[in-house]
């Protein structure tokens, strides 16, 4: 048996009309899920579709995932369609709000309708889908959770207090769902997403990094972008039998990000590491 298959799953995959969301209903599909795509866009939800190409194995809801009626007709589309879920991904999140730097800054800037906004986008949106997808889990005493949540939670980006604040709050709802329902076999994991190239008004862009320089790791930059398939792979491996034993866990897929050196002049030089 490959343990990266996920025959018979139905999933739920919000946020997936492009960026990582597109790519991990992409990756449950090729791998034998039913996926149902959530967006708040029709246009873009029949786009997906498009680039999908799953046939009737794949199919679009649009759906506000802050809204509780939304949420109940998204997961009785998915009913209806291929059964109780048994797969949910916690995609969808507030990126469009970010670009303006107009909403979220340093929390004692942020006007309280702006952080309450930010919150329903982040900790609301996976709250409500988490809810209505734990009643078919727990009926059928198994199930993956996975969110999508960012290095924001873990440490300080300057000027985004609200969404780091956001991400944080995900990361230990993850947790705690873990907890309550693991003996019921309903595994709750999270991908701690890096730098993705991910042109968020629509659609992959390229990483542009700068070519290698010899000298460069005299002063080490950021690593190179990843791809929303880098995320996507992490999401297929948690939902599946592959990620059976693993319950409770924020898993960084970053490039390194978060080990990387703060103090330049104590990074090892290339001799001391085996490279010249």
């Amino acid at each position: 048996m490959n343990a990266f298959r996920v025959d018979g799953e139905v999933a739920v995959v919000t946020g997936g009309t492009a960026g990582i969301g597109l790519a991990a209903a992409r990756a449950l599909l090729d791998a034998g899920a039913r996926v149902v795509v959530c967006g708040r866009s029709e246009e873009r939800g029949e786009k997906a579709l498009a680039e999908l190409d799953g046939g009737p194995d794949v199919s679009f809801c649009a759906a506000d995932v802050t809204d509780e009626a939304d949420v109940a007709r998204l997961f009785a589309s998915a009913r209806s369609a291929y059964g109780p879920v048994s797969v949910l991904v916690n995609n969808a999140g507030p990126t469009d709000l970010l670009h303006g730097r107009d909403v979220d800054g340093p929390l004692g800037h942020v006007e309280p309708a702006s952080f309450d906004r930010l919150m329903d986008r982040t900790v609301t949106a996976a709250y409500l889908p988490t809810r209505a997808a734990l009643a078919d889990m727990v009926e059928q005493r198994r199930g993956s959770i996975v969110a999508i949540t960012s290095m924001a939670a873990a440490q300080a980006i300057p000027g985004f207090d609200v969404y780091a604040t956001g991400k944080g709050a995900l990361e230990s709802m993850v947790r705690s769902v873990a907890g309550s329902y693991g003996h019921l076999s309903i595994r709750s994991n999270a991908v701690r997403v890096g730098r993705i190239a991910v042109d968020h008004g629509g659609g992959l862009k390229a990483a542009a990094d700068a070519p290698e320089d010899p000298e460069a790791w005299r002063e080490p930059r950021l690593p190179a972008a990843g791809r929303p398939e880098d995320i996507a792979n992490a999401v297929l491996f948690l939902a599946s039998p592959a990620g059976a034993y693993v319950n409770g866990v924020v898993l960084p897929v970053d490039g390194g990000v978060g080990v990387r050196s703060l103090m330049p002049w104590q990074t090892p030089r290339p001799e001391m590491t085996g490279t010249r």
